[in-house]
């Protein structure tokens, strides 16, 4: 009995030196994977061969994409702009738009996600990716960030809705096409669709330096920034202003301007042409745009608390 248990607590000892050699997964909570400034939620980011694995539909819908689970036969089908991604659970084969593509590790379950190897993922989504070994940063669209936008990715500014506002989720419309009148021309702004009445906050301190009815914008303020001289933020299409807003006036980050409407494409008071929504435009010093929208997503971050 004696050299029986001696046995058993000498293979105790050697499965104790034998787990202790294992090496161990870095928590998954030394790891985040950020999309245009702002903390993917849900990531529950981990290494596994190498590789840092992230939440897929977390990370795919933080870059716009739409997730579509097929459970009888465990795909996830991407689908982002005019692309199409198809991914199987326990499989690296893949498939983009018709290309076979192999995935350097296969998409497995944790905690009830599904997860995929985030930089491939993100850079099959057009994604701009570097890593610092425990932040994955992507960049979407163009690269272009507040600090390629004069310093704009601020803090201190607030998102044009308050946290209470109901709005619907925004879409990169930057660049598209837009006629009037027979004339065409380029979308420079980004549209929020939200009730009519909304109230608009201010995004930063600045002065109005255009105020009153434009043709296409309809009510509309444009306020020129303290921060940074001759940047300029415009908000179009308000169904009124607010209350001490006239040509010249000094307004301050997270301050009512106006209100959400559907005013502009023709004469004064011209409004029901579109729906509701805020247009906001961002222009340089020397009057060219700025497309908003990876701004907007970060200054989402921070509403004004009402």
């Amino acid at each position: 009995m004696q050299r029986f248990m001696s046995r058993v607590f000498l293979s105790l000892m050697v499965l104790s030196i034998m787990i202790a050699m294992v090496p161990r997964q870095s928590s998954a909570a030394g790891y985040r994977v950020v999309v245009d400034g702002r903390p993917v939620d849900g990531a529950q980011a981990e290494m596994k061969n190498g590789q840092l694995m992230v939440a897929i539909r977390s990370l795919a819908e933080a870059m716009d994409g739409l997730v579509t689970w097929y459970g009888a036969r465990q795909q996830i089908l991407i689908e982002h702009n005019d692309s199409q991604l198809a991914m199987w659970v326990g499989s690296k084969l893949a498939f983009q738009d018709g290309q076979k593509l192999f995935a350097p590790v296969a998409p497995y379950y944790v905690n009830g996600k599904t997860m995929g190897p985030a930089w491939w993922l993100a850079s099959r989504l057009g994604g701009k990716v570097t890593f610092d070994g425990s932040t994955l940063y992507v960049t979407t669209g163009s690269g272009q960030t507040g600090q390629e936008s004069g310093g704009l990715m601020d803090s201190s500014y607030f998102f044009p809705y308050t946290k209470s506002a109901k709005y619907e989720k925004f879409y990169n419309t930057w660049g598209d096409g837009r006629s009037y009148q027979g004339r065409n021309f380029k979308h420079e702004g980004i549209d929020i669709l939200a009730p009519k009445g909304t109230p608009i906050v201010a995004v930063a301190s600045g002065t109005v330096v255009r105020y009153g009815w434009n043709t296409l914008g309809g009510y509309r303020l444009t306020v020129q920034l303290d921060d940074f001289p001759g940047w300029r933020f415009y908000y179009a299409h308000m169904d009124r202003y607010a209350v001490g807003m006239y040509l010249g006036a000094r307004v301050r980050a997270g301050q009512v301007i106006g209100y959400t409407g559907n005013t502009g494409e023709g004469p004064e008071r011209t409004e029901g042409k579109f729906v509701s929504h805020l247009h906001f435009g961002v222009y340089r010093p020397d009057g060219t745009a700025v497309n908003p929208y990876y701004l907007l997503k970060y200054w989402e971050q921070h509403k004004v608390q009402w």
